[in-house]
């Protein structure tokens, strides 16, 4: 194996700086290496965003009755990470399926004092036919509308968002949305037909067990 797989690492010691005890365990870095990956972070735009981040948890972590303890929510910490960075236009790009969860998202928005563009993934209504995607692939036929991620993005970049959030988007359409997006991409929900969004349900539940072997 030349390649890591923290997953098999029953340590975890990077979080105090000790190596585990695969051979290709990525705290095994030689000094040189290490230096030359933290010196990424030093680039101006790189340290902001870090130092932001540990703002951002670190506001987000606080004690209660002597516990540390979250006190808001990923929304919440979106647009304090927002407000560190002097970002004031924020792009929403949503699914017509999340499209009330949408309307909520843009008005607490509106309501912390940023400027929003929101675009839907149905916009200017483009056919299955046109991208060549066989009947068989289609819901009910090849007339049906399909998704533009691509182009929600370049209205997002023609508006001149500065972080764009993404609401719902299907997997491989939120890929799109991200590779075409001039501005920071960060995720609040995710779209997961079969559990209401609750992305992580089946890695807990044993009712997923066969459906995850399967398909």
């Amino acid at each position: 194996m030349d390649f890591p797989r923290c997953d098999r690492c029953g340590d975890a010691g990077c979080k105090i700086g000790e190596p585990g005890k695969f051979k290709n365990c990525p705290t095994n870095v030689s000094e040189i290496k290490r230096e030359e990956i933290i010196e990424r972070y030093h680039d101006p735009e790189t340290q902001a965003l870090m130092q932001t981040a540990a703002k951002v948890e670190r506001g987000t972590l606080q004690p209660v009755n002597g516990v540390l303890t979250p006190i808001r929510p990923r929304i919440s910490e979106i647009m304090a990470f927002a407000d560190e960075m002097g970002w004031k236009k924020i792009g929403v790009a949503f699914c017509l399926a999340a499209r009330d969860e949408g309307i909520k998202l843009t008005k607490v928005l509106e309501a912390r004092g940023f400027e929003v563009c929101s675009v839907i993934c149905r916009n200017f209504s483009m056919k299955k036919g046109e991208f060549d995607i066989p009947k068989e692939d289609c819901i009910k036929s090849e007339n049906e509308s399909v998704c533009n991620p691509v182009y929600q993005a370049e209205l997002l970049n023609e508006a001149g968002t500065q972080l764009n959030i993404v609401l719902g988007l299907c997997v491989g359409h939120d890929m799109l949305f991200t590779k075409n997006s001039k501005a920071y991409v960060t995720t609040l929900s995710v779209k997961d037909r079969m559990t209401g969004n609750n992305t992580i349900a089946p890695l807990y539940s044993g009712f997923f067990t066969e459906i995850l072997k399967k398909y």
